[in-house]
């Protein structure tokens, strides 16, 4: 039992403390997938489409936390940190190895767990795409005898 013991202490000394959920921790920027309330993707992010979603997100949950990703350039970045600081929202550009390999460029957080069931903002805010008119095919049919 003292071997064992004895073997977590170097171990944490060498390597530092365990770290839990380290795939999660890594696609969140850090924070955990409970915390989430708004993800967006790199692609979402640069399209600036869901600006407005972002803005009812932080209006519904005040005084949270805005994670971005530190790899999307700056002027890509620059709507959505005028945006947190118009409504009193604190920000912070992530830059680390995990932000580095993950596919999401924007995350409104929590310091708690809020287990949101839908965090994608394209699932939680459908865009009204505009609907391509299909102009109707006339059938041979409706050609022969119409």
């Amino acid at each position: 039992m003292a071997d064992r013991d004895t073997q977590d202490y170097l171990s944490k000394g060498i390597y530092g403390n365990k770290k839990t959920n380290p795939d999660e921790r890594n696609k969140y920027f850090g924070s955990l997938r409970e915390r989430v309330y708004l993800s967006m993707t790199i692609e979402q992010l640069i399209s600036n489409d869901y600006l407005e979603s972002l803005k009812k997100e932080i209006q519904l949950h005040p005084n949270q936390q805005l994670l971005l990703n530190g790899q999307v350039d700056m002027n890509l970045l620059s709507p959505y940190i005028k945006l947190s600081q118009e409504n009193d929202c604190s920000f912070r550009i992530v830059s680390d190895e995990g932000a580095q390999r993950s596919p999401l460029g924007l995350i409104y957080v929590s310091t708690d767990a809020v287990n949101e069931k839908i965090v994608d903002v394209a699932v939680k805010y459908p865009q009204n795409a505009p609907q391509k008119e299909v102009e109707e095919k006339a059938s041979l049919f409706k050609k022969l005898f119409f």
